[in-house]
């Protein structure tokens, strides 16, 4: 009986979950389009209270959801992200109301950086999309671009600092990245 009544909270917590992403979804995308120009910002000036509430709305409902087991983490990651959203978003507002548009444009991109961290705990918190892809087989692919990197960083490193060891070293990675892509192909 145990199992049943955990999967059904479970369950319950990703219908909750998915719900409160749905009705964020139409403000997340407002606030983007806000923060997407800086200097047109004044035009979404009596947009913002209404979209702060929204995200002060969509914390309190977050609050208010019981954390699957497991997800306690991911579930305070969300609720963090909401509050600094909301935060950031009468920051701008402020600015633009107190110092006009220019003042609220050097806040732009860390807002910004808030609101992507809405949309990044979402999907933190919504375990099933966690579980779908498998990271293990993505990891093999990122080898070669990882040694191609480090491998120009060193050639051109070297060549700068007129270091040939490096310069060599760089060479080396760059060609061991090219016979790790070979091997890696089907």
């Amino acid at each position: 009986m145990k199992p049943a009544v955990g999967s059904r909270a479970a369950q319950g917590y990703e219908s909750a979950l998915e719900h409160l992403g749905r009705d964020l979804r139409p403000a997340l995308r407002a606030l983007d389009e806000a923060a997407a120009d800086p200097w047109l910002l004044a035009a979404h000036a009596d947009d913002l209270p209404p979209l702060q509430y929204a995200l002060h709305v969509a914390a309190e409902r977050a609050l208010d959801l019981p954390p699957a087991a497991g997800a306690e983490e991911a579930h305070a990651e969300l609720g963090t992200a909401l509050a600094i959203a909301r935060e950031e978003t009468a920051c701008v507002a402020s600015a633009l109301e107190e110092h006009g548009s220019d003042a609220a444009a050097s806040l732009v991109w860390e807002w910004r950086v808030a609101l992507f961290g809405v949309r990044i705990a979402l999907r933190h918190a919504d375990g099933r999309r966690a579980r779908a892809e498998p990271l293990e087989e993505l990891r093999p692919a990122y080898l070669p671009v990882a040694l191609l990197v480090v491998g120009v960083a060193a050639v051109l490193g070297g060549a700068l600092a007129v270091l040939w060891p490096l310069w060599a070293a760089g060479l080396v990675l760059v060609a061991a990245s090219a016979v790790v892509s070979h091997r890696l192909s089907p």
